[in-house]
């Protein structure tokens, strides 16, 4: 399942984690304590990547996309708002499924700052 999703989204790869993967938990994080639209989540982004602009329209194509995969792995689901004036809007909610993978990815990210902490401790004494 995962690094399958979304390929294209290109924030930055310094933790030897990808991308897309703190895209996708981001996101989860986000329908984890409630629905939102869209792109009320690809908005919310710059809280944790303040340097990366979401505005154009082949960046939010690829968040898009990011979003329907989601979907299509089962991890939240979608319906359309009709009750604003102007167009219908997608609203996302988090499936039992998205919420246990969100679970799990806090794990992982967990483990991967025990792996850091360890590393910076031992290597920043030869550095130092």
């Amino acid at each position: 399942m995962r690094g399958q999703i979304c390929r294209k989204v290109v924030l930055h790869n310094d933790l030897g984690i990808s991308d897309s993967f703190w895209v996708k938990a981001w996101f989860l994080a986000e329908l984890f304590k409630g629905n939102a639209h869209g792109y009320e989540l690809i908005n919310s982004l710059s809280t944790i990547f303040p340097q990366e602009t979401t505005q154009t329209s082949s960046v939010m194509g690829n968040y898009y996309r990011l979003l329907r995969e989601l979907e299509l792995l089962g991890l939240v689901n979608s319906s359309w708002d009709t009750s604003g004036s102007g167009p219908a809007r997608r609203v996302y909610s988090i499936t039992e499924k998205g919420k246990l993978e969100f679970i799990s990815i806090i794990e992982q990210i967990k483990h991967t700052k025990e792996f850091v902490d360890k590393f910076l401790d031992t290597i920043g004494k030869e550095v130092k």
